[in-house]
């Protein structure tokens, strides 16, 4: 069962339908909309579920501090998350599925990290 987030929308792209930017646990993250039942307005606050999208090949390091985040690219999805990488949890700003990155490289396991993502989706 994926955890619920409570996620401010701050803005709704005008071009991109499925673009927002949202306000989660004090942190900016521009998000690709996956599912959305119902019209849903800026400055409005929202139960939201999220999920990490990983490219075929995962680009990953081990952080130099404790930083918990996201690095927005310019002007698209793609980001790098950086969190502490929990067994199935990747623990940064919300806890991600892991996806099965800490069996894949396990040297990763356990330590602050850093991972490229294609882009985080958002369901409401």
């Amino acid at each position: 069962m994926t955890k619920k987030y409570s996620a401010l929308v701050m803005e709704i792209d005008e071009i991109v339908e499925e673009a927002v930017v949202l306000l989660v646990n004090g942190v900016i993250v521009q998000c690709f909309i996956n599912y959305c039942p119902f019209k849903i307005e800026v400055g409005k606050t929202y139960e939201v579920e999220f999920e990490m999208v990983l490219p075929d090949s995962v680009g990953m390091e081990v952080s130099q501090d404790e930083y918990v985040g996201v690095e927005m690219e310019d002007d698209s999805f793609s980001c790098v998350v950086a969190g502490y990488l929990d067994g199935a949890v990747l623990r940064s700003f919300i806890d991600f599925d892991a996806q099965n990155i800490n069996y894949d490289y396990p040297f990763f396991n356990q330590k602050f990290i850093k991972i490229n993502v294609v882009r985080i989706d958002v369901a409401f």
